[in-house]
Formats: structure tokens, sequence, C-alpha cells
């Protein structure tokens, strides 16, 4: 199970493409999770105010006042977009990671990388979370919470999955090993 395979691209490479190409998959696994939100939304208007990403910067010491930063788009429409950068470096830093260990222990991208974001929804969602008191305990959370969390993590490093086999497929001259 956890077999580490030698690689054919040098570190260099292997670092340097994973850094883009978990950039570019990070973008597009980011807007994917953002529209699964916008279909099943994880948490009830109430819960959402401060959302669990906002929660944790202010944990971490972040003011409030940044957190909560927005501008006005189409006149109306707040866009948070310290959240919208947490959101987005969550995925990119998630991505980067899947590329690089990919070239070292293939079994991440277990059922085209759906294994990958169950496990990083039971390490951020049921563990760390609450743990930090960001969340409530899992019990204390209701269903649609972890419905659409569980599937959207799902879906989103299946999007990662998806994005690195194309990128790595495509490049004729890369020594990456697509999985």
């Amino acid at each position: 199970m956890f077999v580490l395979n030698k690689p054919k691209a040098s570190l260099k490479e292997i670092i340097i493409k994973s850094v883009w190409y978990g950039f570019i998959a990070g973008m597009i696994s980011g807007m994917v999770k953002i529209g699964w939100e916008n279909i099943f939304p994880p948490r009830i208007i109430a819960r959402n105010l401060i959302n669990p990403p906002q929660h944790m910067a202010m944990q971490l010491g972040i003011p409030k006042k940044l957190v909560e930063s927005y501008f006005y788009y189409s006149q109306d429409q707040k866009v948070f977009w310290f959240t919208l950068i947490l959101h987005f470096s969550f995925a990119i830093a998630f991505s980067v990671l899947y590329v690089f260990v990919s070239q070292y222990w293939s079994k991440i991208a277990l059922w085209q990388g759906a294994a990958y974001g169950i496990v990083l929804w039971i390490v951020w969602h049921v563990i760390l979370m609450p743990a930090f008191g960001t969340v409530p305990a899992p019990w204390h959370q209701p269903f649609d919470e972890h419905f659409s969390e569980f599937w959207g993590h799902i879906v989103w490093a299946w999007s990662i999955a998806a994005t690195v086999y194309y990128l790595i497929a495509k490049d004729k001259k890369g020594h990456l090993e697509n999985i």
C-alpha cells in the first residue's frame, strides 16, 4: 500500500510542474467546489455568516475586518475577496501536493482521486476543524453539511486528478508519470 516509486523525472522537474500543474488544477477545482456548494450549500445561512475558513483565519489571529473584506461586483453583489483567496489557496496547495506525491506514490490517485478527497474531508472536517473548535463536533453537524462536504470533496479531488492527468498527458517533453 505504501510502496514508493522512483520517478523518471528529476526532482527539479517534479517541483516545477507540481507547482504549475497544481496551480492550474487548483484554480479549476476551486471553481468546481464553489459550484458544488451553490448546488448543495453545506451550511444554513446563520452558520455561514462566518464560514469555517473565515473562522479559522480569525482563530489564527487575522483581524475580522480583513477576513470579512469584500468589494461590490455588478453593482450590488458582495464578493468576499479574502475568503476567495483562502478558498483558492487551499485548492492550489492540495493540488500541488497531489501532483508531487503522485510521482512517488501512485495510490494517491485511487478511484481517480476520489480517495484523496475523502481523506482530506476526514482530516479537515471530521478531525482538525472540530478539534480546533472551528466547526462543531461531527456528531453535532447536520447531515446536510456532511453530505455536501463529503461529496463536494470527492468531486473537487476528481477535478484535480482529471486536470492533472490531462496536463501530464499533453506534456510531450516532460517526464512526469501519469497515474
